[in-house]
């Protein structure tokens, strides 16, 4: 019943009418405004806790960003504030506001930097480079002792740190192919040293029942569905195509990725060796669990010899000219030398030369798996994956010689076998939006990650141009691929195809000369805001490329050449310059 009073007015009070919903709904947002503002404060009294933490990589094919990616988790947790970048996205200005910088770098090629770390070092190498006083850091460098200069990017650019000022809060690690292990032990000692009331993080488990994915550690034994060669019959070359089932697995991959592949050995080398060391196939050296048959074919590296193997025999044997490439340290020489050489090669330098096999075991390394860029689109091939790969055979003096996991593929693998595989994202080689133009230069087995770019605009309907620049020796035995990229014509995906066969004439005609005849296009494609792509070779195709590319900008745009080298660094702080080089 609802109650009225008079007062002297004469005016009537109007009934209250309490609303039950609204008073609940009133209370409830006052109490999360105030926990709100509660909880902001304490947010902010936080994050004034939080470390800063800038993790920076350069990687050529994916491994340091993903040690990257697993660093900024694990610090996080451990109450940092980490970010993770490129190395090119960092120009001098950000570096010199930074306070604590991890740096996880791979070197590509003879002692290079990978191509997302160039321009970060043109400029920390530079006069202009800021005072790094104000930073603590620390370097992860990434390997292959099997090259000359080892870990050689992550080594310059620890010392140019320390040059500008900067604090090693932590030694560098310089971490071979196997460098999980060591990358997991500095993630955690380096937390620890900007953190010490961080307790050191657990490794992980190497138990493969723990891991939830397939990956180097863990590989997936997928099904070769089948083998095809690509080359023709007269062909100086074999180039064959695989197409790999990737079963109940659930594994994913992206154009652009890469598959890496598990070989063994080849049974002939392996017999050789053992003869030359002297001892039945089912011996089992001290300290292992297999026999040298088994070791040798699966676990360790046959092919290439080691510096260490080979600093080994040349103090061991009567070669001069050898001990004196040693001795002088001179690794040009060496590269001279060994050319073409395998491990039962230097073994042989003194056939009289006893060799103590457990001192000659110690002086290899592992056998490594093997990356090849993948030709296909998930989503046109569905459940398969497919590679593009040339078998790599030599002869020297009497002997043969067998690339390992290319003819490990091509002579020891058939339709129905299981080999063993993951991928290796490859994050600096995608593709851009649907609408973007694209241009491709790749020539031989170059053309692998291409033919996958042209299926998956196909499948998405992409309305950006496309066009390929391909070549080989001859256009009879080399063009391969031929139906398909003719069907990407006629289908209107592929815009334009421009063919360089350098055997055909007299005159030997390369990529990047049919590039040049092009070059008003080639010009505009970029000025329009095309992506540019290049795969293959990278000791002379690649560099022959990219001093094309510099030349035709010179010419098109009249411009010196230094203003034509920072217009193609611009493409790559655009991300429009990207290439996949081995």
């Amino acid at each position: 019943m609802n109650n009225y009073k008079k007062i002297e007015t004469g005016e009537d009070i109007k009934p209250f009418s309490f609303d039950q919903e609204a008073w609940i709904s009133g209370f409830i947002a006052g109490m999360k405004q105030s926990a709100s503002l509660s909880n902001n404060s304490l947010i902010q009294e936080h994050n004034k806790n939080l470390i800063n933490l800038d993790i920076l990589f350069g990687t050529q094919t994916g491994n340091s960003e993903a040690i990257a990616e697993d660093m900024s988790k694990i610090a996080n947790e451990a109450g940092f504030r980490a970010k993770v970048n490129s190395l090119d996205n960092i120009t001098m200005d950000i570096l010199g506001n930074m306070e604590n910088v991890a740096i996880i770098t791979s070197t590509y090629g003879e002692g290079e930097m990978p191509d997302n770390a160039q321009l970060f070092w043109d400029a920390l190498s530079a006069n202009t480079a800021p005072n790094l006083s104000n930073i603590k850091y620390s370097v992860l460098a990434l390997g292959d002792t099997g090259y000359e200069e080892f870990c050689h990017a992550g080594k310059l650019i620890d010392t140019r740190f320390e040059q500008l000022g900067a604090t090693r809060i932590q030694e560098r690690v310089d971490c071979d192919v196997d460098y999980e292990e060591s990358s997991e032990k500095w993630t955690s000692s380096l937390i620890a040293k900007w953190k010490p009331e961080v307790e050191v993080i657990k490794e992980k488990s190497n138990d493969q029942s723990n891991l939830k994915e397939y990956n180097r550690k863990n590989p997936y034994s997928a099904k070769l569905l089948s083998n095809k060669m690509l080359s023709g019959v007269n062909s100086n070359k074999e180039i064959m195509h695989y197409e790999i089932d990737l079963g109940d697995s659930g594994l994913k991959y992206e154009v652009g990725d890469s598959l890496s592949i598990f070989p063994t050995n080849k049974e002939d080398l392996v017999k050789k060796i053992i003869d030359r060391l002297g001892v039945e196939f089912d011996f089992v050296p001290v300290g292992y669990e297999n026999d040298i048959k088994t070791l040798l074919t699966e676990k360790f590296e046959i092919l290439t010899p080691t510096k260490r193997l080979i600093e080994y025999i040349a103090k061991n044997t009567s070669d001069k000219k050898l001990k004196s490439i040693i001795d002088h340290n001179n690794n040009k020489e060496l590269e001279n030398y060994k050319w073409g050489m395998d491990v039962l090669d230097f073994m042989n330098i003194n056939p009289n030369f006893k060799i103590d096999i457990t001192d000659f075991l110690g002086l290899l390394k592992s056998l490594q798996h093997r990356t090849y860029s993948i030709s296909s689109s998930i989503n046109k091939v569905k459940n398969e994956v497919h590679l593009t790969v040339s078998s790599v055979r030599w002869k020297r003096d009497t002997r043969n010689y067998n690339g390992v996991c290319s003819t490990f593929l091509a002579d020891d693998c058939t339709p129905g076998d299981n080999i063993k595989v993951f991928f290796t994202p490859n994050k600096s080689f995608r593709l851009p939006d649907d609408n973007k133009d694209i241009i491709m230069i790749g020539p031989g087995t170059g053309i692998a990650p291409f033919r996958a770019f042209l299926q998956e605009r196909e499948y998405r309907n992409s309305s950006g141009k496309n066009w390929l620049f391909f070549g080989d020796q001859t256009k009879n035995d080399d063009f391969i691929y031929k139906n398909e990229l003719e069907d990407f014509i006629s289908s209107g995906v592929l815009n334009k195809l421009d063919l360089a066969f350098s055997r055909d004439q007299k005159n030997k005609i390369y990529v990047q000369n049919v590039m040049y005849e092009n070059k008003k296009e080639f010009y505009n494609w970029l000025e329009s805001g095309a992506y540019l792509y290049i795969c293959g070779d990278a000791n002379r195709m690649a560099k022959d490329v990219e001093d094309m590319i510099i030349k035709i900008i010179m010419e098109c745009s009249n411009i010196s050449f230094d203003a034509a080298f920072e217009y193609l660094n611009n493409l790559k702080r655009e991300k429009r310059y990207l290439r996949d080089v081995y």
